[in-house]
């Protein structure tokens, strides 16, 4: 294993914003891992773990080591009752490409979260979901390092404390545990999820396959979302605010057709922040080289050369309007550093 320094992160991250690491590790296996964290231990550097840069805004250098997972591998293991198998698959791995691999392998349970940008091994940190599913439906466990006890750990689902678009691994484990595997439990019965409504309608009136449900998947998100390999964002920049039913009740005076969604916990709902940045009129509007994009207001681009600092204000002016306006705090989804 090679520990470079001055390594340009710019290509590494989604937003394409510039940034440099001070020391960059590629790691494949366990063993060097296990070697670039004993350098940063050694040269009491500060450690960041990076997958495929897709949920992250760099806004200034980072002045300790960056460890890029690239371990690959697939493993598919042994079938469990009730029609179902498991498989093991790299932090590594890119996420789509996996999740069409387990389709064609008769593998189903992951075509609603078709296209989402990144890596395996940076699905469970943000618990992603989409369309009516989140990789906590079916994660059974992962293989971590255990920077606190220096040890190899294997976390069940219920260690990994997954909330919305959240879980251990952003929160208090974040700097104490480096996902390197992930083992997920899929069915080998097709049964489309068709939960959410755009997807639904998009394939009306038909019994779909797996790859229809994935191609219809990804033709609704590319419809959404642009292409960070020719506008540089990372998705939806916040996540959708979750509220008392008695808030809800009152923005619905002041904003009469706000929609809701279920959250499955009693007194909560679930509302669209995009809704309400519409509202506000942010689709469109800049801050440099920094732009909220024309056609979906949760999602922030880089026009050319954008700073992840330009990026960051933008985003604070978004939500501070929010606050001021409806009094609902946006929280990012996308990791600041």
């Amino acid at each position: 294993m090679e520990i470079t320094r001055s390594v340009s992160l710019q290509p590494l991250n989604s937003f394409g914003v510039p940034a440099v690491a001070a020391h960059f590790a590629a790691i494949s296996n366990r063993a060097e891992l296990e070697e670039a964290l004993a350098f940063a231990k050694a040269e009491r550097l500060p450690i960041q773990v990076l997958g495929g840069g897709s949920n992250v805004l760099f806004i200034r250098d980072y002045p300790g080591l960056v460890l890029h997972m690239e371990n690959h591998g697939v493993e598919f293991l042994q079938t469990m009752p009730g029609q179902m198998q498991r498989v093991r698959a790299g932090a590594g791995e890119n996420w789509h490409d996996f999740v069409s691999m387990c389709s064609r392998k008769g593998l189903y349970g992951l075509e609603n979260l078709a296209l989402i940008p990144g890596t395996v091994g940076a699905a469970p940190m943000q618990n992603i979901g989409a369309y009516g599913a989140e990789i906590a439906d079916c994660l059974i466990e992962l293989s971590v390092y255990d920077r606190k006890k220096n040890s190899w750990l294997t976390m069940d689902k219920s260690q990994c404390e997954f909330s919305y678009r959240d879980s251990l691994f952003k929160q208090s484990g974040r700097d104490r545990f480096i996902i390197f595997d992930v083992t997920l439990e899929l069915s080998t019965a097709w049964y489309p999820n068709l939960s959410y409504a755009a997807l639904a309608n998009a394939l009306v009136n038909q019994e779909p396959t797996a790859e229809q449900v994935i191609e219809a998947v990804c033709s609704i998100r590319r419809s959404k979302l642009p292409d960070p390999g020719v506008l540089g964002n990372a998705g939806s920049f916040f996540k959708n605010p979750i509220i008392s039913e008695d808030k809800y009740a009152s923005l619905l005076e002041q904003l009469p057709g706000l929609p809701s969604y279920q959250t499955g916990e009693s007194g909560l709902t679930k509302i669209p922040a995009a809704w309400l940045l519409d509202k506000l009129g942010w689709k469109g509007r800049t801050r440099g080289a920094a732009k909220v994009h024309d056609a979906h207001a949760l999602v922030l681009v880089n026009t050319g050369d954008a700073s992840g600092e330009d990026i960051l204000l933008l985003a604070q002016a978004m939500s501070s309007s929010v606050l001021e306006s409806f009094g609902i705090a946006l929280e990012p989804e996308v990791q600041i550093l």
